[in-house]
């Protein structure tokens, strides 16, 4: 973990202005959703159990994690869960983007709303969208924000016309952010036996009785770091789809 002052998200903010514009504000909540979905995927990989209970027990996760601990973002309050609908209201007091950005007429805490947005999207396996209704900045006694579906969901999550899995599966050329392919998933090398040593006596060695009586051990070996690899392959397209559906979604904003 790397802590940092909170005036870096300021300093970094600025230095997008300066560079892109009013476009660093989504870009910055982009860059943040990115980071929440990373967080979030940590939240679903410790989920072992499946249906209402995996729920509940990611439920309980996100209230531990955020207001259990004290990791700098404020205050913060999550309630109205809803898994179904994928909603959620947070409110955090003491905001530290809000005090850090000063007075404004509008909310403007773009890094806490895209990471909230990316993590929610992991727990509720949904692309969603974190709009903050109050903001310390404008006055508010503190930041609220309301998690909701993403009005371009369907783009990300849907399966396409060729039968396309909902559930998340490695993402094409098209579908992986800046054209970055995902590996195939491939099995590991089988392992091969080593020529046994040459036995002046002409009969079988140790090694090849050993051998022809366990003839399946080789394999066996392999098979958990088999899971292992198609288990890292799987989050990794489950996040770049999901990083890919957000940046859909600001794109979508700036061409309107």
């Amino acid at each position: 973990m790397i802590i940092l002052r909170r005036d870096f998200f300021r300093v970094m903010r600025e230095g997008l202005e300066r560079m892109v514009g009013d476009q660093s504000a989504p870009f910055l909540s982009y860059l943040a959703s990115g980071v929440g979905v990373h967080e979030g995927s940590i939240f679903r990989d410790s989920v072992q159990t499946e249906g209402e209970q995996a729920r509940v027990e990611l439920e309980n996760l996100v209230h531990t994690a955020f207001e259990d601990t004290n990791l700098g973002w404020g205050k913060i309050r999550v309630s109205n869960l809803n898994f179904n609908k994928g909603t959620a209201d947070i409110t955090i007091a003491n905001c530290f983007e809000a005090l850090e950005n000063g007075t404004s007429e509008h909310p403007n805490c773009m890094f806490t709303s895209g990471f909230l947005a990316g993590l929610f999207a992991e727990v509720f396996d949904k692309t969603v969208q974190a709009n903050e209704l109050k903001c310390t900045s404008t006055g508010a006694t503190a930041c609220e924000f309301r998690i909701v579906p993403s009005d371009t969901e369907g783009q990300a999550d849907k399966p396409s016309a060729e039968g396309e899995a909902k559930s998340p599966a490695a993402p094409s050329a098209e579908q992986s952010p800046a054209g970055t392919k995902t590996p195939p998933a491939t099995p590991p090398p089988k392992a091969e036996t080593p020529p046994s040593p040459v036995a002046t006596s002409g009969k079988p060695t140790k090694e090849d009785q050993d051998l022809d009586r366990k003839p399946g051990a080789a394999t066996t070996a392999q098979r958990p770091e088999q899971a292992e690899i198609d288990a890292g392959v799987e989050r990794a397209a489950r996040i770049a789809k999901r990083k890919q559906g957000f940046w859909e979604k600001h794109l979508k904003k700036h061409q309107d």
